[in-house]
């Protein structure tokens, strides 16, 4: 059995924070200057390197080629990308930076095998119609756990290898943001456009090549979801998942969510106040087991004007979760 740590971090997109680029965003908790990703990127780049996990699922990356793509690289990952077509940080920056989704995973442990971006691009920035096609902003990628035997996944044995293997999906998404009730509607709806999407991905990324839907090994193939859902655990999205028996690992382990994995305190036009609240996940799916989790900070420890501050640059706080993947059943065509 495998062992997986996992990573969930929204990093807080320099187009939507930095003052000179978004004067009303209202980020007060670090001075201008610091808010700019060449001082702030540096910060969440070391929190990620220092992670040092095997998957890590970011949202609001905004530096994915110039910064975050290269600095994980050296650090021995291989990266997703998906730009959001229609990211907000586009109008900030003259077209400058546009924010997206990203997973990266560690290239000595895993080796991708396929990849889905669900109903992209959109035609619209709300989608709306008949068909539900809105996932949210994410990525869906299978990935094979390597034998540490070169010989085995180059040689001749490599069918050996492919068919023995342990494998999984890893997800990231970035749910709809509005704080109403059209937006908590919206949010319920990605929660299941989202599962239809990542069932029709494991069926069709099956070694069977999706004809093998009523193959017990293909139905237990692990899913590990982590994203900025916004949404709080009592929410229509959350519970949905939960029904469709994802497991919440904080929950799992703690007992509970956090009573916080976002805090901001701002100022000006635009969402103006304070907002403390639980909309950032680790999800496994049944047979997966949650081992443990990385604590988090307390009010106290963050400071009272809030988040990002140099200890978590984000105005999220980064999820850590360990979980190992459940043995491999036998396919029909096993021996």
């Amino acid at each position: 059995m495998t062992t997986l740590s996992v990573v969930q971090y929204n990093v807080l997109a320099e187009g939507l924070s930095n003052p000179a680029m978004s004067p009303d965003a209202g980020f007060t908790s670090m001075p201008p200057e610091q808010m700019r990703w060449a001082h702030r990127g540096e910060l969440v780049l070391e929190r990620l390197i220092r992670a040092d996990a095997d998957v890590v699922c970011l949202q609001e990356v905004d530096h994915y080629y110039d910064s975050v793509e290269p600095a994980m690289r050296a650090a021995g990952y291989a990266g997703i990308y998906r730009e959001d077509e229609w990211s907000p940080c586009r109008a900030n920056t003259n077209g400058a930076l546009k924010d997206g989704v990203a997973l990266f995973y560690r290239r000595s442990k895993l080796e991708l095998v396929g990849c889905h971006f669900p109903f992209t691009p959109r035609a619209s920035k709300d989608p709306r119609g008949g068909r539900d096609e809105d996932a949210g902003k994410c990525i869906m990628a299978r990935f094979r756990v390597r034998w540490p035997d070169p010989e085995v996944t180059s040689g001749p044995r490599f069918s050996e290898y492919m068919n023995a293997t342990e494998s999984f999906i890893a997800c990231t998404a970035h749910f709809a943001a509005a704080k109403t009730e059209a937006g908590q509607t919206r949010r319920a709806r990605q929660a299941s456009a989202l599962f239809r999407e990542l069932k029709r991905f494991r069926e069709f990324s099956s070694p069977a090549g999706g004809e093998a839907s009523s193959d017990a090994s293909l139905h237990d193939v692990p899913i590990v979801f982590a994203g900025d859902l916004n949404a709080r655990p009592d929410e229509p999205a959350v519970r949905y998942l939960k029904r469709m028996e994802f497991r919440s690992a904080y929950e799992r382990v703690l007992g509970s969510e956090p009573k916080f994995t976002t805090w901001k305190i701002r100022s000006g036009a635009f969402k103006p106040g304070e907002a403390k609240m639980c909309i950032d996940y680790v999800f496994a799916s049944p047979r997966v087991e949650i081992v443990d989790v990385a604590a988090l900070p307390s009010e106290s420890d963050v400071g009272e004007k809030a988040l990002p501050c140099a200890e978590h640059p984000s105005d999220h706080l980064m999820l850590r979760a360990v979980l190992t993947l459940p043995p491999r059943l036998p396919s029909a065509g096993d021996e």
